[in-house]
């Protein structure tokens, strides 16, 4: 079996995708297949065990994305089977010449290119399923949403993990829905969690960008932390709204501590030091952050309709565009009988998608991919 995988970031980049990838494809070389991966970077080194194409991202974005795609057609001309990791950046050359060259095509969805950009740009500040109820993605990308539409109904499989994005790219890019594929996010190994003494930390950590919602948070904490001294806001990360959270946390004192990002050892210690993982973006797709915290025993509160692993106590769920929403849902759970029934949940939460399941999943989806395109080549 020889299979393209593509994708924007890989490791040693941090994030989903990256992580995905690299994974899958470890999994996929123990199995004997040949393997290439072809991603956006300029880290030098390689397994030995599968091999890495990387576009280095200096010659601009046309020029990159041109040899991105470049690469994507070389590479296609000897793989079996097509595998693309992202609607856009990897998806429309994969596409194209899946399609060009009549290659078996999978595609992940891991969130919505069109929507990220408008919220994360401030055009717009709404949930992603308004945005597409109100229409809004054809105003704001005609273009792009015919093109993204064009990709996702030429896949052989879409591979998600949620219902939030399988009901949107049914619904409003005409997918078949017996074309989708679910596979949940992976849990980190569970363990007893490590509790808070004297004081009651919330802890975020993910990007400094509008659509966060931080601001709102750094509100509502503001407001419970008068009626609750022992109260502690922590977030990590980086992002342009940086500096305007410094300036509202810097009237709240030392309750507040704003700090960068951190490797995931560190993470997991300052996860294990706080009481109560924060997931306040206007749509959380599945943040790992998330499965992590509730991993470690730690109670999380996200927003409404969200794409999590896990369904949490609607008393873990709040409103993200209503203020009140979100400062009851931190007010309730920081009470001691409620944070105890909190860990209690999280307790008994169901943990056993595991990495090793999540890859031999993908296996299966390429297998299938490829038995499929044999069979109707020899009709």
């Amino acid at each position: 079996m020889r299979v393209l995988l593509t994708t924007g970031i890989f490791f040693p980049d941090v994030g989903g995708p990256a992580t995905h990838v690299r994974k899958i494809a470890e999994h996929f070389a123990t199995l004997g297949w040949q393997v290439t991966v072809i991603a956006f970077g300029d880290h030098t080194a390689s397994p030995e065990k599968y091999r890495v194409v990387r576009v280095s991202r200096r010659w601009g974005k046309l020029i990159s994305w041109f040899l991105y795609a470049l690469a994507v057609a070389r590479a296609s001309l000897r793989a079996d089977v097509i595998y693309a990791f992202d609607l856009t950046t990897a998806g429309i050359p994969s596409a194209f010449f899946a399609k060009l060259l009549r290659k078996p095509f999978i595609l992940r969805i891991g969130g919505d290119p069109i929507w990220e950009r408008i919220v994360e740009d401030g055009q717009r500040f709404l949930p992603m399923r308004s945005y597409y109820e109100q229409g809004l993605y054809k105003k704001d990308k005609p273009s792009l949403s015919r093109i993204i539409r064009s990709v996702v109904r030429s896949a052989d499989t879409v591979v998600t993990y949620c219902d939030f994005l399988k009901d949107i790219y049914v619904k409003y890019y005409g997918v078949d829905e017996k074309r989708i594929v679910q596979i949940k996010n992976p849990f980190p190994q569970k363990v007893a969690p490590t509790l808070e003494k004297n004081t009651f930390t919330f802890l975020f950590a993910g990007r400094f960008v509008s659509y966060k919602n931080l601001q709102r948070v750094l509100k509502a904490f503001g407001n419970i932390s008068v009626k609750h001294p022992n109260a502690r806001l922590v977030l990590i990360g980086d992002g342009p709204e940086e500096g305007e959270l410094k300036k509202q946390a810097a009237a709240l004192g030392g309750k507040v501590e704003i700090i960068p990002k951190v490797d995931q050892r560190a993470l997991f210690a300052r996860i294990n030091a706080s009481s109560v993982a924060l997931a306040p973006a206007l749509t959380e797709f599945n943040p790992n952050f998330i499965l992590e915290a509730l991993a470690l025993g730690k109670p999380a509160l996200i927003s409404r309709d969200n794409g999590l692993s896990a369904k949490l106590s609607p008393h873990m769920e709040f409103d993200p565009m209503d203020d009140n929403s979100l400062q009851n849902a931190m007010e309730h759970i920081i009470e001691s009988a409620n944070y105890q029934r909190a860990l209690d949940f999280v307790a008994q939460l169901p943990m056993d998608q595991t990495w090793d399941k999540v890859v031999a999943q993908h296996a299966d989806i390429v297998r299938k991919s490829a038995r499929y395109e044999k069979n109707s080549l020899s009709n």
